[in-house]
């Protein structure tokens, strides 16, 4: 039973310090949903999941009406949020304060994402968030998107900043790569010289496809070298065709994980549930490519680097041009939209926003409710509201 290594089924003696013990929801840990358990706790810190029979005796007792209890969500993909853009304020003090907006939502971890700018700026901006990631609890890494991307595929990424990586490129990941385990590269891989991703993996770093018109060659041969994923599948890439998988066939048939952004506006919520039915429930990750108007509701409009305006129109960003910018959507939205138009069960939701994105890091610590702090534990209503645990 893969639950057995998971729950204490006596309650070790680790101090004499009282301990909580958290009862009458549902437990969301590594993948499964387990019932009728507690979740025990102490000094700030998840301990075990107990039988109800097996909760000790000193421990107070809270009976929470429902719900469910489960890790907090992880965002492979966020520009931005309360009020700051990544490009903008990359310092640890910047990328705290986007994460904090993001906490209100239910993400504890998160790769920030830097977008396409100017060589001098992209490489600042790897060295600081590599520092970030070993002094700010919650940033895991990077997740680098652009600049080596398609001209035909930019999306709102500044054309006049795309270009193939040199080798001041490679030196600058090479020099903070131990602090970019758990980071992503998205590149176009037919834009890029043979052995490029396989030298990025090398240093340990993922390599995703974004922005690119890749066809099934392209795909295979970046495969070949180590590419893993693909980011906000269906945008800014070629349509599956009966012949030329491109990249969603192919990422399909390689069994690559794929970001999708759950909003209904960047994917059709039938294009969602056609994703989790070719992609797989177990390699989708859900993300929101959001920008810095998460959290921050005074923001309608702003610029990206290199002059483009965009605007807050209802329930996306739109640029001058008319293209989406990025998304206006939080992680707990993007699960409900999943459970909704991808007509999948609650705990499977729960992956694609927990436990896939941690086995893509290589985190799996994340995705366990045991040895986590308090902190990054979420307390969801029947109906996925968040609600503050007592």
């Amino acid at each position: 039973c893969p639950l057995e290594s998971h729950v204490s089924k006596k309650a070790p003696v680790l101090s004499i310090t009282p301990k909580t013990a958290y009862s009458g929801a549902r437990i969301y840990h590594d993948g499964i949903l387990i019932e009728d358990h507690a979740l025990l706790a102490e000094n700030g810190k998840t301990l075990a999941i107990l039988a109800a029979g097996d909760i000790p005796a000193d421990a107070t007792v809270h009976h929470l009406d429902g719900g469910i209890l489960t890790p907090g969500f992880i965002e492979t993909q966020a520009n931005g949020g309360g009020g700051y853009l990544v490009n903008d304020r990359f310092d640890a003090d910047g990328l705290a304060h986007i994460l904090a907006a993001h906490r209100q939502y239910g993400t504890v971890a998160m790769l920030p994402t830097f977008i396409t700018d100017a060589q001098d700026n992209y490489h600042r901006a790897i060295a600081s968030i590599a520092e970030a990631s070993r002094t700010v609890p919650g940033i895991l890494g990077g997740h680098f998107e652009g600049p080596f991307l398609s001209p035909e595929k930019k999306g709102t990424h500044n054309p006049a900043y795309l270009r193939t990586p040199d080798e001041s490129d490679f030196a600058c990941f090479a020099a903070h790569a131990d602090a970019l385990q758990y980071s992503i590269i998205s590149l176009a891989p037919e834009r890029v010289p043979a052995g490029t991703v396989r030298r990025i993996r090398e240093m340990g770093i993922r390599v995703n496809a974004a922005h690119t018109m890749a066809g099934k060659a392209d795909m295979q041969r970046a495969w070949a070298e180590g590419l893993g994923g693909v980011t906000h599948l269906y945008n800014a890439m070629p349509p599956l065709a009966g012949r030329d998988p491109a990249v969603i066939g192919s990422a399909a048939e390689l069994r690559l994980y794929c970001g999708i952004i759950a909003d209904g506006v960047h994917s059709d919520p039938y294009s969602l549930a056609a994703a989790c039915k070719l992609i797989g429930k177990d390699r989708l990750l859900l993300v929101t490519d959001s920008m810095h108007t998460i959290g921050a509701p005074e923001i309608t409009e702003f610029t990206l680097p290199g002059g483009i305006r965009v605007f807050v129109k209802e329930d996306r960003l739109v640029n001058e041009h008319g293209s989406l910018a990025g998304a206006h959507v939080t992680l707990l939205q993007c699960v409900k939209n999943a459970i909704r138009y991808m007509h999948i069960a609650v705990e499977d939701a729960l992956a694609m926003a927990i436990v896939n994105p941690a086995r893509y890091l290589d985190r799996p610590d994340l995705a366990r409710i045991t040895a986590r702090r308090l902190d990054d534990i979420l307390w969801l209503s029947d109906d996925l509201a968040l609600q503050t645990l007592p």
